[in-house]
């Protein structure tokens, strides 16, 4: 009896230790966030070196960091970027269609939206330095978007080149800083690594490796990696905007080559902060759509300071705004995907091309502004008896929008119960979705072109009835995205439910299968320690090992694509999806 009653202490106990364990690794990243929330922004000096954000060296905030708002600064600098957008969009107006020109100046403020972003995702930019660069590119940006509707074989392209050469010369900076700083805590991390290895050995103790030198190391050569593709960026504004002449036919492949060196490959060499790039994402194309409301809003002001809105106005004025409305609806919010069904964490081809579905989203929903302003100025002048391009401008904006969409969501990896009932109603709302949508792309493209009849022909002919016509479909493809919610609602009682059971993944492109280097992370649980173990793909290195054993890897039972599920359908019931944490892990 003593023997057995020792015993059951015994397991009790170490029962009682595992469970203080997982709670220990659950709350240390709650409370370095909290400590990093709390840290007044002057903290270590207002000109301090970069620091890294707690999202990218601790991998369990992919799932458990608290997502504040975005800062007042990111917000200021995403206002000057819509403008710029805006100001483009402007000259779509002019132009009644998207020309090159267009499309160049609206790559070259996205791509400096994108290397503001970058940095801020990786590293704390609320020090002094880090402010002033915003601040100096919100100017350089502003003062580039006055210059967006002449031609790039123009004065005012080269300001646009030199816009960006100043822009390129401030980054090239900032990662040189990060360089020289990650070299200097190397070093101090390698002496202090030495000393207690000499410890260790006087003791006859063995001596782990540091990880914050690999990650000192990674940080390094992030940043030398940008510096040079800064650089190389620079040569070539510079080389544009001064050797070359301004009325030189091939200028445009300057302006290419400009974008395309600015552009990086997601998540290499050190991974980013999950939460706060899609948190800034979101809030850019919010603050993207605001912007087209109030521009729709003072095009028609003009009209009211002169007669008095009627019902039919505000019936128009209220259509828009349901649309614009709708088109947020739409948006993909990525709070409501887990981080490691989404394109960014499945593979680098995925987040590529992720983030060219954004682009085009950004791009579309400014054709359509454009359009919107247009299509409200001739209605309110009673001139849309004229032939325009407002209509066709609508049309096709509202149909590239849609179909953005709709590819930002198929990037994502999907989840489909284990039961055959729940399989099939998951997977008919799928098709439902995209059959529905792909319906009215197609429709709204044919009437961007002027090839239909009958009906649709009839709704061209006014303009409120195309606007009420385009919202109503807008609310149409927003019932249809709802569909896999309503059917999860459905089928299981709580969210922890629908997690445990939906654990077929499939994707919809041949991309969506994850790197072999990310498959024992997506399989095993816990929190990774070791901050050295970022590997390029922003995951646990898989060739550290772990003491738990690789789940039962599979093939998706949909035939759509092979990828490996987190769970297998023979799993037991005590592995599931954490609630709390959002990814897969033992519970």
């Amino acid at each position: 009896k003593e023997k057995a009653g020792k015993r059951k202490l015994f397991h009790s106990l170490v029962k009682l230790a595992n469970e203080l364990r997982r709670t220990r690794d659950e709350s240390i990243p709650l409370l370095e966030q909290r400590n990093y929330a709390d840290k007044m922004w002057y903290d270590g000096g207002i000109w301090r070196a970069p620091e890294l954000l707690p999202g990218v060296y601790n991998r369990s905030f992919y799932t458990t960091r608290l997502r504040e708002p975005i800062s007042l600064t990111d917000l200021f600098f995403g206002l000057t970027i819509v403008t710029a957008f805006t100001r483009v969009g402007v000259a779509i107006s002019k132009m009644g269609f998207v020309d090159i020109n267009s499309l160049l100046y609206f790559g070259v403020f996205w791509s400096v939206w994108g290397k503001e972003t970058s940095y801020g995702t990786r590293f704390d930019t609320s020090d002094l330095s880090a402010q002033a660069v915003t601040l100096v590119t919100c100017f350089a940006v502003l003062f580039a978007s006055l210059s967006v509707q002449t031609p790039i074989n123009s004065v005012d392209g080269g300001r646009v080149m030199f816009m960006a050469a100043f822009v390129a010369a401030l980054h090239l900076l900032l990662h040189i800083r990060v360089v020289v700083t990650s070299r200097e805590m190397e070093d101090d991390e390698v002496l202090q690594q030495q000393q207690q290895s000499n410890k260790d050995d006087d003791n006859g103790q063995k001596t782990e490796a540091d990880p914050m030198v690999q990650l000192q190391s990674n940080i390094a050569a992030y940043g030398t990696f940008n510096a040079v593709m800064c650089f190389l960026e620079l040569v070539v504004w510079l080389v544009g905007a001064v050797v070359f002449p301004t009325d030189w036919p091939y200028r445009w492949i300057l302006f290419l080559l400009g974008i395309l060196l600015a552009l990086r490959v997601p998540r290499a060499l050190l991974a980013t902060d999950f939460h706060a790039a899609c948190s800034k994402r979101g809030v850019l194309f919010i603050l993207l759509l605001g912007f087209l409301l109030q521009s729709i809003i003072v095009v028609a002001s003009e009209f009211f300071t002169y007669q008095t809105p009627t019902f039919e106005h505000y019936c128009f004025i209220g259509a828009a705004c349901f649309m614009l409305f709708c088109m947020k609806l739409l948006y993909v919010d990525d709070s409501n995907i887990l981080a490691v069904d989404h394109a960014l964490m499945v593979n680098k081809t995925a987040a590529f091309l992720f983030n060219v579905g954004q682009f085009s989203l950004l791009l579309s929903t400014t054709v359509l502004g454009s359009g919107l302003n247009l299509l409200t100025h001739d209605y309110l002048a009673a001139t849309q008896a004229l032939p325009g391009p407002s209509k066709s401008m609508v049309c096709g904006g509202f149909s590239a929008v849609l179909f953005s969409t709709f590819f930002i969501k198929s990037m994502h990896l999907k989840r489909i119960p284990a039961s055959g009932r729940g399989q099939c109603l998951f997977i008919s709302a799928y098709l439902l979705q995209a059959l529905t949508l792909l319906a009215v792309v197609g429709v709204t493209a044919a009437m961007c072109t002027g090839n239909v009849s009958g009906v649709l022909a009839a709704l061209m002919d006014e303009d409120i009835t195309l606007l009420a016509g385009l919202s109503l479909a807008a609310f149409v493809v927003v019932v249809m995205h709802w569909l896999d919610e309503g059917v999860e609602l459905a089928l299981y009682s709580s969210a922890e439910e629908s997690r445990s059971l939906r654990v077929h993944p499939f994707g919809f492109w041949w991309c969506l299968k994850p790197d072999e280097a990310n498959m024992l992370e997506r399989s095993l649980g816990g929190v990774a320690d070791d901050p050295s173990s970022i590997s390029d793909a922003g995951f646990i290195d898989s060739n550290r090992g772990s003491n738990l054993d690789l789940m039962s890897i599979g093939e998706s039972t949909t035939g759509l694509s092979v990828t490996t599920p987190l769970l297998d359908a023979s799993s037991p019931p005590g592995q599931g999806y954490s609630s709390t944490l959002g990814a897969s892990e033992l519970v």
